[in-house]
């Protein structure tokens, strides 16, 4: 199995596809690895440390896509990007079609390919790993940049997270309740912050109250403590997630007018379309804005900050699906692996998830069904 890895630099992303562990493993199963050359100089890797382990490099993306059965991305395709993929090629990365181009899922489709998502491989106990490791990397950044942007100097409203003697600690939002929610709500309780999470989920929410010990205060989320909450936040982290799907609204515009001025709104749902009707995607160059008053965090490509350390959570997860691709071929790999499966977006020029077709006003198709 050839496969490649593109250079995403040019994208504002800082993350790539494969690290040299990663290569090592698959070059020592027999694959071919094709890293563009650069691909990983934004996570700390040089083409150096990639050949070493058995990588050929290539100078263009018209080369990786040109020798690769498989291509790896981590931010979705551009236009661009789309041209240059072969008939019949299988795409493996974060895409993101809830939110995608009509355009460019057409033109894929036209070619035949297989995509599969990262974001919505799924397994048996309806764990989604790649969101759930990128997850517990996000939950720990929230900490860092929601103490940068409470200070003065940023238009914040001067505050730490932890308080000290006689101060009472930040207030702290949390919407939602899955592996988001529970990363980012260790991390504010480690910081000092009071800590509210506000979820539908029982289960979720009984979890991480026995998770804190009872320090974070859970609360179902209805629309009558999703606006108490939203009035006494300090911090409000969105945190929502549905595999495939636009993340739902779950706060409004006139929820975010009575905040605080000078408080911190963190969107990490922002991939999937944003839970917070205020907010916009941002970048990391500019990662945020101001809006009625409120500091907007809304990076969607958020753990490229940490490109290093998000890279070898996503080479550590991908290395086993791409070995078994290469020695089952791609239909026995995804009849074998139920999980793999349930990560495909489109084959054999249909899409296989009902809520994108109806976006797109197309045709869907179960992937063995003809």
């Amino acid at each position: 199995m050839e496969i490649g890895v593109i250079n995403e630099s040019a994208k504002i992303e800082n993350r790539v596809g494969l690290n040299p562990s990663g290569v090592s493993f698959l070059v020592e199963k027999g694959h071919k690895v094709y890293v563009q050359a650069g691909a990983g100089l934004k996570a700390g890797y040089t083409n150096e440390e990639f050949t070493a382990q058995g990588a050929s490099i290539v100078f263009t993306k018209d080369e990786v896509f040109g020798r690769s059965d498989i291509v790896l991305n981590i931010s979705p395709l551009n236009q661009e990007e789309c041209r240059l993929v072969k008939a019949n090629q299988i795409l493996l990365g974060f895409h993101h079609l809830a939110i995608a181009k009509k355009a460019i899922v057409e033109e894929l489709l036209q070619k035949n390919v297989m995509m599969i998502g990262y974001e919505i491989i799924q397994d048996v106990d309806d764990v989604l790993p790649f969101y759930e490791g990128l997850s517990e990397v996000a939950g720990q950044m929230c900490l860092a940049i929601a103490g940068h942007y409470l200070q003065t100097n940023q238009g914040g409203r001067g505050a730490i997270l932890g308080g000290v003697v006689s101060v009472a600690p930040a207030t702290v939002v949390i919407i939602g309740s899955g592996v988001l929610a529970r990363s980012a709500s260790r991390a504010m309780l480690g910081a000092g912050a009071h800590t509210i999470v506000v979820g539908h989920n029982m289960e979720r929410l009984r979890r991480i109250e026995e998770m804190t010990g009872g320090r974070a205060v859970t609360l179902m989320g209805s629309k009558y403590n999703l606006t108490r909450m939203t009035k006494v936040a300090d911090v409000l982290i969105g945190a929502v997630l549905r595999p495939g799907e636009r993340a739902p609204v779950m706060i409004t515009r006139d929820m975010v007018k009575t905040m605080k001025k000078g408080s911190v709104i963190i969107d990490l749902a922002i991939d999937h379309g944003g839970c917070i009707e205020a907010s916009r995607p941002t970048t990391l160059e500019h990662p945020t804005y101001i809006d009625e008053g409120i500091i907007h965090y809304c990076v969607p490509n958020i753990t490229a900050a940490v490109s290093r350390t998000s890279t070898k959570v996503l080479s550590n997860l991908v290395v086993h699906y791409l070995h078994a691709i290469g020695v089952l071929g791609i239909d026995q790999a995804l009849q074998g692996n139920r999980a793999l499966s349930r990560g495909v977006y489109m084959g054999r020029g249909h899409l296989t998830k009902k809520n994108i077709a109806e976006r797109f006003g197309l045709d869907c198709q179960d992937l063995f069904s003809a």
